[in-house]
């Protein structure tokens, strides 16, 4: 026997929302098979001392991967590493936009419930909020927005969520 419980509530209860601002999102895209190279480098970084606010890894086609990293804006010195790393890898970019903002939403079991991901994405969408980069887990989402957006971005989830 199956049991299947759906819960739903008009208005999203979250722990809380917290907004963090002067952080930079490096995005590498890459081969796939050039994965295990790239996660040395993300190692590497992590010996440097930098600590990450988001990691992101997807498939993009069935040879290509894009990898997000979000950090603390640096002067530089990560995307400095990450240039060095793409040399001589001539089919792997890199592109940063500094600086960015992030909206993290934390709430109570979040996979449990269908539509959260949803929820949070079409506020933003339809006041024209693009969305850099975004990450969920079973009890958070994560939301990468330019500059000077992240306040809105918060007024807009205040719809749709109870912070």
């Amino acid at each position: 026997m199956e049991t299947i419980a759906v819960y739903w509530e008009p208005k999203i209860r979250v722990y809380g929302l917290s907004k963090q601002t002067g952080l930079s999102l490096y995005t590498v895209i890459f081969p796939v098979d050039r994965l295990a190279y790239w996660g040395g480098q993300i190692a590497f970084l992590e010996e440097t001392g930098r600590g990450f606010e988001l990691v992101n890894l997807q498939t993009l086609a069935a040879s290509t991967m894009r990898l997000c990293l979000l950090l603390e804006e640096d002067g530089q010195e990560v995307g400095r590493l990450l240039e060095k790393g793409i040399e001589g890898e001539d089919a792997t970019s890199l592109h940063t936009v500094a600086p960015v903002e992030l909206i993290y939403l934390h709430g109570p079991h979040f996979q449990d419930r269908y539509g959260i991901a949803e929820a949070a994405l079409a506020p933003l969408h339809n006041a024209d909020i693009p969305i850099l980069a975004a990450g969920c887990s079973g009890t958070s989402v994560y939301l990468v927005v330019p500059e000077n957006r992240a306040g809105l971005a918060a007024a807009c989830l205040a719809e749709t969520f109870a912070i």
